[in-house]
């Protein structure tokens, strides 16, 4: 087993996925409760992303994954065609991933913007997981640009790991900047 599919598999179950989506999404909400506006838009270093834009990313992989995890269960019925094979993920030089270019954020959401993309994407992604049902972690497969085939299972489980994983990453760069005032 790859090492991607034995990090993903410690997420467990598609229930288990949930706990973790829904604890992640509550710390993440809580950080953003936080932030000034100066913090939340401004980039650390041109090439890095805000928090913002880190926020809008997190939206544009989950409501993409949501949608995998609906075809997935369409083609499992029979009801759709399987997915064309997709291109392999980029690495910067460091080892770093990069995101695809569909999944780059555009920027200049608002605040609130944010918060109900957010929003409606995640509640898109539960009523796909609900629909779903048992049949998550069924074939069919299709290849996440990392990670390999996953069924619609190994993808819920790579979103628990992708917003637990950008949350960190806030975390971190919010709370190393010198200038930041840790809220009282």
């Amino acid at each position: 087993m790859p090492s991607a599919l034995k990090t993903l598999a410690r997420f467990g179950d598609a229930e288990n996925c949930l706990r973790h989506l829904e604890r992640s999404r509550q710390e993440l909400l809580q950080l953003l409760a936080s932030l000034p506006d100066e913090t939340l838009f401004r980039r650390p270093e041109p090439e890095v992303w805000s928090p913002a834009e880190v926020l809008e990313h997190i939206a544009l992989v989950e409501e993409s994954a949501g949608k995998i995890i609906r075809r997935l269960r369409k083609v499992a019925l029979g009801e759709a065609e399987p997915f064309p094979p997709s291109p392999p993920g980029q690495t910067r030089p460091d080892g770093r991933l990069l995101a695809p270019p569909p999944m780059e954020p555009k920027g200049g959401l608002t605040r609130a913007e944010l918060l109900e993309r957010m929003q409606s994407v995640r509640q898109r992604l539960l009523a796909e997981v609900a629909e779903s049902g048992e049949g998550l972690s069924l074939p069919p497969t299709y290849a996440h640009p990392f990670a390999g085939d996953l069924t619609a299972l190994g993808w819920l489980q790579t979103l628990a790991y992708h917003e637990r994983h950008h949350l960190e990453q806030i975390r971190g760069r919010v709370n190393t900047k010198p200038d930041h005032k840790q809220p009282n």
